[in-house]
This record gives structure tokens, C-alpha cells and sequence, in this order.
């Protein structure tokens, strides 16, 4: 058994390749990391969910901890909702809308755009949002470069491009804004070191 290992989860239509850059370097603290894969567009929450909490009980490592990207972050919440996974340490979720989503509230109201985002999105932000990870075990990761879809929704700042900043927010959790697009905290060095930190060490800011 190794000690401590990451999983990460991928966001709506990924696959998680687009994780391994930050993958890369949460492991160069010396953390072991699984990638986990789920059907975004067509499959159900409660699925994945579930399937999340076998694939982390699979992992033969004595405390593991999760890092979700956008909807990937919703994933982990609704895995852990009621029945926590014994073993499971620190939690970081980068550009997940805890909160909601005007975007996805926006294409939701276009029955083209209930095509694009597919089952999932509207399921698990706009129908039967989870509650949020503990707050003590909790590190919010959001970007501020509004370059993206939401620019064209034309609402307040600051927002990701995908995601508003108030969106992500939890109560009491470690809260890291930082100057980056929605997809470019993937590869954000300043993004994985306080990660990497907060896995650690479990300093979620300076």
C-alpha cells in the first residue's frame, strides 16, 4: 500500500488527457496519481458517482485525495453527499460551479443548447445539485480571465470564461483566485504547487 495518492476527475466532454500536464506536476511531490473517466455528455451523475467511489476505494493508498475540473468537481460532490469515503483526504476543485451556472441555466433555455451540454450539466447544476465537500477539507481553485463563453453572456465580473467566481464559492473553504481562463489553470505552475500544498501540507493560502 502506498501512502497517499490523487485522483482527478475531468470535466464535460474531456476525457482527462487534458489533466496530465497538472497531473505531472502534483506528482512531483512525491503523490501518487489515478486518472478517473466517466461519460460527461450522455452519462448520469448518479452513475459516475458511483462509479468514483469504487475506482477511489480501488486505490491501494492510505489516504486519497480528489481534484475535480469543472463538472468533475460536481462528480466528487455528489460521490461524497451522505456517505463519506473512508480514506479520502484533502479535496481540491478548480472551476466547479458549486453554485450553479448562468451559462448552463443560459443554454438550457435553447433546445440546442440542451443538446450540447447533454444529460449531466443540467442534472447535477440545474436539477439536483449536490451539496458541497466539507468545508474544512475544501480548497476552491477559480479563474478570473473572463475569456470564454460566459463573456458573451455579457453578466458581471470576474468569471472564467465558463464559470462566475461566485459560482465556486463555499463558506469557510480555502479560496484561491487566480489570473487564469477556465481550462488554463490545467497548466497553471502556480496552480499546482498550491495543490500540491494543500495536499501536503494543508495550506490552502499564503
Amino acid at each position: 500500500m502506498i501512502g497517499e495518492a490523487v485522483v482527478m476527475v475531468h470535466g464535460l466532454w474531456m476525457t482527462g488527457v487534458e489533466l496530465r500536464v497538472l497531473g505531472a506536476r502534483i506528482a512531483a511531490g512525491g503523490l501518487t496519481v489515478y486518472y478517473f473517466r466517466y461519460r460527461s455528455w450522455r452519462g448520469g451523475l448518479d452513475v459516475a458517482a458511483q462509479e468514483l467511489r469504487s475506482f477511489v476505494q480501488r486505490c491501494d493508498a492510505r489516504r486519497v485525495h480528489l481534484v475535480g475540473h469543472s463538472l468533475g468537481g460536481i462528480v466528487i460532490a455528489r460521490a461524497l453527499e451522505g456517505l463519506p469515503l473512508e480514506g479520502v483526504g484533502r479535496i481540491a476543485l478548480l472551476g466547479s460551479p458549486l453554485n450553479g451556472s448562468a451559462l448552463v441555466t443560459a443554454l438550457s433555455s435553447w433546445w440546442a443548447g440542451r443538446i450540447i451540454l447533454g444529460r449531466m450539466p443540467r442534472e447535477g447544476i440545474l436539477f439536483h445539485r449536490p451539496a458541497a465537500p466539507p468545508s474544512q477539507k475544501l480548497l476552491i481553485v477559480a479563474g478570473t480571465v473572463p475569456f470564454g463563453f460566459s463573456a458573451l453572456l455579457r453578466l458581471h465580473l470576474p468569471h472564467d470564461g465558463t464559470v462566475f467566481l461566485e459560482e465556486t464559492r463555499v463558506p469557510c473553504a480555502g479560496f484561491f483566485p487566480t489570473r487564469t481562463t477556465h481550462m488554463g489553470m490545467l497548466f497553471s505552475r502556480q496552480v499546482a504547487a498550491r495543490i500540491r500544498a494543500w495536499f501536503l501540507d494543508g495550506v490552502a493560502i499564503d
